[in-house]
């Protein structure tokens, strides 16, 4: 029963504060000015990023310490090569070099060449006793008595080859270079009483001995100079002196 005068109070309290409104005329006040302040909304959206500014200026504050060097980076490619420098000095003779066929090292081959051979030449007189010669041909004992086979083998080595006179001069030197019962370089080993020399070939000249060639035994198969010049049919194996011929 109390409610009706309260509210009957308020209106009047509100007429005697109110300002008079003009006719017509549209109110003032914003409706968010005149109401109490809401509360904070949630953040906007960052921007973009402004356009870059000017480089400034350097600072006036002390320089710091270097830092530690960084990572050797990987190499780079070749740049263009450089202008040829100028020529430097000759410099001085070198060692001789191998063997050339051309130019100073032909000249260097063949002087090795000539030395080799005087060489060899040298050899074979320090190696052969006694020597004697017949026209182009060389007649030379080894001062050895061996086999036939190793007599051809040994005078092999040094590029002769088992004495085989063809004429009677030839045969006198063979005979006084050995001095003593020498293979000579023939054999009929491929077919008998048919003497043939160390390249196939039949002989033109023989000084056989009398009632020689005999085979004997069915084993004579070489034959030797005897010392008095005269040949003889003999197995291939006994041991004999060897006398080697050369030609120039």
């Amino acid at each position: 029963m109390f409610l009706f005068p309260s509210f009957l109070l308020l209106g009047l309290v509100t007429a005697s504060y109110a300002e008079p409104v003009t006719e017509g005329a549209q109110s003032t006040c914003p409706v968010i000015a005149c109401s109490s302040p809401g509360l904070n909304g949630f953040p906007g959206k960052d921007g973009r990023d402004g356009a870059k500014g000017e480089k400034g200026e350097p600072g006036q504050g002390l320089r710091g310490l270097q830092g530690p060097p960084g990572k050797v980076g990987p190499a780079g490619s070749p740049g263009i090569p450089g202008l040829k420098g100028a020529e430097g000095p000759k410099g001085e003779v070198g060692p001789k070099g191998a063997e050339g066929p051309k130019g100073a090292m032909g000249k260097i081959a063949a002087e090795i060449a000539a030395l080799q051979s005087e060489l060899r030449g040298f050899k074979k007189w320090v190696f052969f006793s006694t020597s004697e010669q017949v026209g182009n041909k060389y007649f030379m004992s080894t001062g050895k008595k061996l086999s036939f086979y190793r007599a051809k083998a040994v005078c092999s080595q040094f590029q002769a080859s088992v004495a085989t006179p063809r004429n009677a001069e030839e045969n006198k030197a063979v005979q006084k270079v050995a001095r003593d019962i020498a293979y000579l370089g023939l054999t009929d080993e491929r077919t008998e009483n048919r003497f043939l020399d160390l390249t196939g070939r039949s002989v033109q000249y023989t000084n056989w001995n009398g009632g020689e060639p005999n085979n004997a035994d069915n084993g004579e198969d070489c034959v030797v100079l005897l010392t008095n010049g005269k040949w003889n049919d003999v197995p291939c194996s006994d041991s004999f002196l060897v006398v080697c011929e050369f030609s120039d």
